[in-house]
């Protein structure tokens, strides 16, 4: 496996370059199941935190975040799963699983879910105590998080459109 090369930055969001060298040699070790300490979990990849240097360089957090992401599926026992899950109604459409992110702004999981769950339940035909239209798809609005687990905003973002369309 390739050592990934992240950008330096030295001013703006960035995290120490020490202790990310640190996390990646274990996941890289961890990935060709070589053994140079505690093997790394998915817990630990989405429960890392680095440092920000006060002075001098350090690397850029959205490349490192997303590495971290893409890290997950290299660890042994973890499962390729698509980012979709199946249908809740035969022949009715899937309800979309979100990446998520941990350090750079993300939306709110809790909120994004119980939004979506009404979404696929009004678009697949299903009981719904308040069917969702088209313009509430347009004007949602998500609680930004960052520093926790939240859903990629892109991903969200891009599904709120074919929503909208789905339901003009």
């Amino acid at each position: 496996m390739l050592r990934p090369q992240f950008q330096v930055r030295r001013m703006g969001q960035r995290y120490d370059r020490a202790q990310v060298d640190a996390l990646v040699d274990r996941i890289i070790a961890t990935a060709e199941r070589r053994s140079v300490g505690p093997e790394v979990t998915v817990a630990d990849l989405r429960q890392a935190a680095f440092g920000t240097p006060f002075l001098g360089p350090g690397y850029a957090v959205e490349e490192v975040d997303n590495f971290l992401t893409e890290a997950e599926r290299w660890l042994p026992g973890v499962p390729d799963t698509p980012r979709t899950s199946t249908p809740a109604v035969p022949g009715g459409r899937p309800t979309p699983r979100f990446g998520l992110v941990r350090l750079r702004e993300g939306y709110a999981v809790d909120e994004v879910d119980d939004f979506v769950d009404r979404v696929m339940a009004t678009v697949n035909g299903l009981p719904v105590s308040r069917p969702v239209t088209a313009d509430e798809v347009r004007g949602a609005q998500f609680r930004p998080v960052r520093l926790t687990e939240g859903y990629d905003i892109v991903q969200v973002d891009a599904f709120l459109d074919e929503a909208e369309s789905w339901l003009r």
